[in-house]
């Protein structure tokens, strides 16, 4: 190969190669140097992949481009021997070069180093492999190094393993101050900190109070009380905004430095911390702090796992404190189960027995004692049949999931009346934490809103066994002989249903059902008819905006059903009407910037177009999207989505 050939396309450091002055080297100018060093030169500067040369006694340093980012800033490695540019770590690689020129190749597979590349020491991992450069008569001449660093794969994978080792080891804790304890020992260790801790902010914002934290030494240690204003502005705002704070050096870090906390930093022997903060509902409730004895720098992926972390910690240090009180809304439970309108209840997950029922079942269910279920099988046979399956599931998340879960259903009481129930179902859990046993609260909610019915019936008789019957299942009642009187005050009528009985001239025909739904008054309407087997009747009704229609033949259950069906459809109106508002508030609390993440995520964005788009970093735009999901009450993005579309923001289908 010509001297002019091995350098052509290769890029920076071809042109570099050209350019320097080799008549102060040990090799001499290029058009000395020997066959073998031009045609590994011309291999080393054509490949992508990262690859050294080294030649000679002296070790000559070559690398191409590819190489570049490994060096990081420091001086130029061209020409230079290996000793020298890389000295932190010569006492490692010296060896491994000696044995290569002994005509041993050699291979490492994420060999861990400490670098000097920027001005702090930093902890790096390589996969390299050494090979001898045979020169013409056959001796070793050369080293020829193919190298990629896998520090960012083996710090990510060391921190995916230390969350699951976190998450078994806390999933096991039921006090909240052992959970504490615990994740600052497990991650104080794993990132080789002086001391770990969370302070926790009162309701107010003022002060910060730290009750224990761990040390590598069981030295000094953080645990007090705080003014908050003593971290000086910058430091609260940072953390208040929910950004993570990195100080490398408490002494040079001009938002530490000039602050009355600086000497309390000093105090405990602080020079280099991070602080995470714990959002919660838009409120800054707490935050992890990781200190070091020394100044530090502190890599992306150590301040990732401390937020993984302190986010993890504080999920289970809240669930600790939930499960606590609930241990304590259980102890009352007998106290005052008796005696309460209520109906309390606790279920063996493993037998499916009803282990305790409250004497105010049979007041709420109806029926005699015979009649009172032993077992999970017996009462959800008492649900209308339409909500029995979401009650198994309901259960199925109590049970496997933990979770504590407000429901509504319908249940069919033996004389055929319908009552809607509100159920407050939650777990109890053994010594090991496994759930044991499903309890519960049930209460009547059949009289609250939207279980008004109006009775619109000009026959004085059947007027009064209608109204008697809804009465009789749970239900207030209104009556109204003519359909006049009651399109003249139903504008401001209370939520319900309308049951109306057209065989008579006083009911109007079909005039009220077409006159609501013109005046667009959310009254449904069931029409009772004499249909004499012709289903265009029903049919009419319906055209004319009835909800349902009864042949005068009906049974009582069919009535008691049809009123059930259309107040519950109120009800999910109001429901989806209160969702639609509260979104709408709680966007509209959002902040400027986040009201435009929100809209990028809406448009179908990703982290990095949206931060393109709005001039900002990914990782300020992936905060900005944990804020809003928390404020919002999501927990992925579809939800995300769904909650901003209720509100009336329009948003695209997002890939998951």
């Amino acid at each position: 190969m010509s001297i002019a050939a091995f350098w052509v396309g290769g890029g920076i450091m071809g042109a570099r190669i050209q350019a320097y002055d080799w008549s102060t080297s040990s090799l001499g100018p290029p058009e000395e140097w020997p066959q073998a060093l031009r045609t590994v030169l011309g291999i080393m500067l054509n490949s992508k992949f990262p690859t050294y040369v080294m030649w000679g006694p002296d070790l000559i340093s070559f690398h191409n481009d590819a190489y570049l980012p490994m060096l990081g800033a420091k001086p130029e490695a061209l020409g230079r021997p290996l000793q020298h540019v890389w000295p932190e770590i010569w006492d490692e690689i010296g060896p491994i070069t000696a044995a290569v020129f002994r005509g041993e190749a050699s291979y490492f597979e994420d060999l861990p180093v400490t670098l000097y590349r920027q001005s702090y020491p930093e902890r790096a991992w390589f996969t390299f492999s050494y090979s001898p450069i045979c020169d013409e008569t056959g001796g070793v001449s050369g080293v020829f190094c193919t190298i990629q660093e896998t520090t960012k794969r083996v710090l990510t994978e060391s921190r995916l393993r230390f969350l699951v080792e976190l998450k078994g080891r806390l999933r096991e804790l039921s006090d909240p101050r052992e959970v504490l304890s615990v994740a600052g020992e497990m991650l104080g260790r794993q990132l080789g900190a002086t001391r770990i801790g969370y302070g926790e902010v009162d309701a107010v914002g003022a002060l910060l109070t730290v009750e224990r934290d761990w040390s590598a030494d069981g030295g000094s240690t953080c645990v007090g009380q705080y003014r908050l204003d003593t971290f000086g502005e910058p430091v609260v705002g940072q953390l208040e905004a929910g950004q993570t704070l990195r100080v490398h050096d408490v002494a040079t870090d001009p938002r530490i430095a000039d602050q009355p906390v600086a000497a309390e930093f000093m105090r405990t022997g602080t020079r280099a911390t991070i602080m995470v903060p714990l959002i919660r509902n838009g409120q800054w409730l707490a935050f992890l702090y990781v200190q070091q004895d020394e100044p530090r720098h502190w890599s992306e992926e150590e301040v990732t796992l401390a937020e993984e972390a302190a986010e993890r910690t504080w999920t289970y240090v809240l669930r600790a404190r939930a499960e606590t009180a609930l241990r304590q809304s259980e102890e009352r439970f007998r106290r005052f189960a008796e005696n309460s309108a209520a109906v309390f209840w606790t279920l063996d997950v493993e037998t499916l027995q009803l282990e305790f029922l409250s004497p105010s079942f049979q007041q709420v269910w109806g029926g005699t004692p015979a009649a009172v279920p032993r077992d999970f099988a017996g009462w959800i046979e008492t649900l209308h049949p339409d909500d029995r399956e979401a009650a198994v599931t309901t259960l199925k998340r109590i049970r496997e999931a933990g979770e504590v879960v407000v429901w509504e259903y319908r249940i069919v009481r033996p004389d055929g009346s319908i009552r809607w129930i509100q159920n407050t179902g939650f777990p109890i859990r053994d010594e090991h934490r496994r759930v044991m046993r499903v309890a519960g609260i049930a209460q009547d909610i059949t009289r609250h809103d939207g279980s008004m019915v109006y009775v619109v019936d000009a026959g004085e008789v059947s007027r009064r066994t209608v109204a008697v019957l809804l009465q009789g299942a749970g239900y207030q009642t209104k009556v109204f002989s003519d359909a006049h009187a009651f399109l003249e005050v139903a504008p401001v009528l209370m939520p319900g249903c309308v049951v109306i009985d057209i065989r008579r001239p006083e009911a109007g025909e079909l005039s009220v059902p077409r006159e609501l739904k013109a005046r667009r008054v959310g009254l449904p309407v069931i029409v009772i008819g004499d249909a004499q087997g012709n289903v265009a009747v029903g049919v009419q009704a319906m055209k004319a905006g009835a909800a349902d229609f009864l042949d005068i033949s009906y049974e009582p259950e069919q009535l008691l059903s049809a009123v059930a069906t259309a107040l519950a459809s109120i009800r999910a109106s109001a429901e989806r009407d209160q969702a639609a508002e509260l979104a709408g508030t709680r966007i509209a609390a959002l902040s400027t910037r986040e009201q435009e993440v929100l809209d990028g995520l809406l448009a179908g964005g990703t982290n990095k177009t949206i931060a393109r788009d709005l001039d900002i970093s990914p990782r300020t735009v992936e905060a900005h999207r944990a804020r809003i999901m928390e404020r919002l009450g999501a927990h992925s993005l579809p939800e995300l989505v769904q909650i901003a579309v209720t509100a009336g923001l329009q948003g695209a289908t997002p890939d998951g």
